[in-house]
């Protein structure tokens, strides 16, 4: 697994999330929207963004050697339908856009989806692999707390 900010204990390899001064580590911002239970994260662990239409991609990049890789976040649902929590993310491998996308609207409910996949991937070649999640919608604002990625 490649935990957002531990990283990988195998390989050695963490995240790279760009823009850096873009994203938060969930479990102590104070100033994010979103306020999670811990326990109930891989690893104690998340990273939060926001992107407005207007801003620069936020990207979560890593490389992995693997057949498959499953990427997972956590999405919230906040009552308050003036907090930016739609998720419209997109992806790449090795340089090239997948045709899978994520999108995510919140159903108002006020709770959590913990260790939710947005991205399942098999019958890779297995080599090495470098793999971009992108916020970067120039049309909706969108939210991403990325939590971990796990590859075989």
């Amino acid at each position: 697994y490649i935990d957002d900010q531990n990283g990988d204990p195998v390989s050695g390899i963490f995240p790279i999330l760009s823009p850096p001064t873009g994203w938060s580590p969930g479990s102590t911002c104070t100033n994010c929207s979103f306020h999670l239970d811990p326990s109930k994260v891989f690893d104690g662990t998340w990273s939060d963004t926001t992107h407005y239409a207007y801003d620069p991609a936020r990207t979560v990049q890593f490389n992995f050697t693997g057949t498959s890789l499953d990427v997972y976040c956590i999405l919230p649902n906040p009552s308050d339908p003036g907090v930016v929590s739609t998720y419209n993310l997109t992806f790449s491998l090795d340089g090239q856009p997948l045709q899978q996308t994520f999108t995510h609207k919140s159903d108002l409910s006020n709770l959590y989806m913990y260790n939710t996949s947005v991205l399942a991937l098999e019958g890779l070649t297995s080599i090495s692999h470098v793999f971009t999640m992108l916020a970067a919608s120039t049309f909706v604002d969108s939210s991403l707390l990325f939590d971990y990625a796990r590859y075989s």
